[in-house]
């Protein structure tokens, strides 16, 4: 029988995986070409996916990486969550990972730019910080698609949405950004730590502002389909005869 440690003992593995896991991540996207400025967020995030499965890096992880998984067990009360990019080690439980959730910031369009700073918060950090996410580990990350390259104002329009949800987010009145303990030197990357009901120790989550190309050309969408037209189909009446 092989032993494969306790659900703690592959926790605390995952933590100490964090930093190769961000180095990783920020390698690939810069590999990547820049998205489209008004890019699709599932667009963006599988095609990170895929070439992070692909990354000769990668193989030295001992993680599988997959996309857009659901937690079939999540928080008591909490809906299940489609995950963007998953990091699951070689353990026979589905609820031990490293998830990473991708969305858009400050998507470029015809009409001017869109931050979606609070959107970021509401239906990504609150994901984890209430459990629809990563409920049995204490780390998880937020990837930001900057598509406008401005990393410094959506990191500050983040930071100010984040003050907003202080509580909501299980934070202190000082809650912000701090430097990220999993890559310290490198000011596209933060950290922020939350109280989670029932747990002693802190849920902190990585954010990753990875910057695209201001000048990239917008996504065209695809024309609407054109529409069916049924023909109406005539009877004949009926003639009754007399018998």
């Amino acid at each position: 029988m092989i032993a494969l440690g306790s659900p703690e003992d592959w926790v605390d593995f995952i933590e100490t995986q964090v930093p190769a896991i961000l180095a990783l991540v920020i390698d690939t996207w810069e590999a990547l070409p820049p998205p489209a400025g008004n890019e699709l967020e599932d667009t963006a995030s599988e095609s990170l996916c895929r070439a992070l499965r692909q990354s000769r890096n990668g193989c030295d992880l001992p993680f599988r990486i997959d996309t857009q998984l659901v937690e079939l067990d999540p928080a008591a009360g909490q809906d299940q969550g489609r995950m963007d990019i998953v990091f699951s080690p070689m353990y026979p439980r589905e609820n031990i990972y490293f998830a990473l959730e991708c969305k858009r910031l400050n998507v470029r369009g015809t009409d001017g730019v869109r931050p979606y700073y609070a959107e970021y918060v509401r239906f990504g950090m609150l994901r984890f910080v209430r459990g629809q996410y990563a409920s049995a580990v204490r780390h998880g990350g937020m990837l930001a698609f900057v598509l406008d390259a401005n990393v410094a104002g959506a990191i500050t329009g983040i930071e100010g949405n984040i003050r907003a949800n202080l509580r909501d987010l299980g934070m202190d009145a000082s809650g912000g950004f701090q430097v990220s303990s999993g890559r310290p030197g490198d000011d596209r990357v933060r950290e922020t730590q939350h109280r989670r009901n029932g747990q002693v120790l802190p849920f902190v989550i990585q954010h990753l502002f990875m910057a695209g190309d201001p000048n990239a050309p917008l996504r065209s969408d695809p024309p609407p389909a054109p529409k069916r037209t049924t023909r109406r189909k005539t009877t004949t009446p009926r003639t009754t005869g007399s018998k």
